[in-house]
């Protein structure tokens, strides 16, 4: 049977009652994207905060500080398993961004006083507090932020989430960046070779390079890091990842999760757009940039797939410019 349940790695942090819920969503990029929800209700002091969802992405916050527990899915809960849930432990409110009829649904039958959410996927109709999102305009960000000031009008503006995992890992000695060459769309991956070439000038420049993915991404996240590279492809847990992330630099990454997580984590970012539009997607952190090339007549297209020969909005951004602007950025 589908459900959730307490993970053993938060033993010893009961789920509170009459807390706030928020419901994480299954990819990485969207999920970092709540981190600085979390910031924010930390600054309201609006009582204890449960994080529920894909184990996948709930699992950055078992040693966070942003989450007094987390409650990851077993399986795929229906709204009625949702609803069980938030009745058990008595839910005060229901935050729940991810464009998904379920968990608004689930938090409406279970009648949670406080039901905050996107109008997407009919979810609307069942929240106390709604707005739109795909229709809205500005950050991603921005547009969360809408919606909670018609629950909470005094909150204050979107905080960066100043993300740190808790989570030790053995980091260089030596300064070094971060490189994410993946990307689940081709349509929105700078060329590997690029990567390559970034790779060599950082390490002639005096840097180690670590490059980050997921088991998915190995073949061209082998094919960036060499032998010159520190792999961490498919090796980190996404907290782990978070905590590389916290230590460098600067990170460089196509419109990708690890982009997100890294703006999340406070560090310098500098993220590839081509078939993604930077004005509603651009990361969210207190250094961060986003390299669009000009003149481009078909991007943003947000198409999976290039339909142009040479995929001129990516292919045409020289490693020479993101050097340039990577290092700006560090130095900002």
């Amino acid at each position: 049977m589908t459900g959730m349940t307490v993970d053993s790695s938060r033993a010893g942090h009961g789920v509170p009652e009459n807390a706030i819920w928020v419901r994480f969503p299954r990819f990485v990029g969207d999920a970092a994207m709540q981190l600085p929800v979390l910031r924010l209700l930390r600054q309201m002091e609006r009582g204890p905060l449960v994080v529920w969802g894909p184990k996948a992405t709930t699992s950055l916050l078992y040693q966070s500080d942003l989450a007094d527990a987390v409650v990851p899915d077993v399986g795929r809960p229906s709204p009625w398993r949702m609803a069980a849930i938030l009745r058990k432990y008595k839910a005060e409110a229901s935050i729940h961004f991810p464009k998904s009829l379920r968990p608004g649904l689930g938090a409406w039958l279970a009648r949670v006083p406080i039901r905050i959410g996107v109008d997407e996927s009919l979810a609307g109709r069942f929240n106390t507090h709604s707005g739109p999102f795909w229709k809205a305009e500005g950050p991603f960000l921005l547009r969360y932020h809408a919606v909670l000031k018609k629950a909470f009008p005094d909150a204050p503006p979107m905080p960066f989430a100043d993300f740190d995992p808790g989570v030790s890992v053995a980091v260089p000695s030596e300064p070094y960046l971060c490189l994410m060459p993946g990307s689940l769309w081709p349509s929105k991956a700078w060329p590997a070779a690029h990567y390559r070439a970034l790779l060599l000038k950082a390490r002639a420049e005096g840097f180690q390079v670590a490059v980050l993915g997921s088991p998915d991404e190995a073949v061209v996240c082998d094919m960036v890091a060499g032998v010159e590279g520190l792999n961490l492809c498919g090796v980190t847990s996404l907290a782990e990842a978070a905590a590389w992330l916290r230590g460098a630099k600067v990170a460089i990454g196509n419109d990708s999760g690890l982009s997100h997580l890294a703006a999340a984590c406070s560090t310098p970012v500098l993220a590839l757009y081509g078939a993604t539009d930077p004005g509603g997607s651009a990361p969210w952190g207190p250094r961060t940039a986003a390299l669009l090339r000009p003149g481009v007549a078909c991007a943003p297209c947000f198409k999976r797939n290039c339909f142009v020969e040479g995929h001129p909005c990516l292919d045409g951004i020289p490693m020479e410019e993101v050097w340039d602007k990577a290092m700006n950025l560090l130095l900002s």
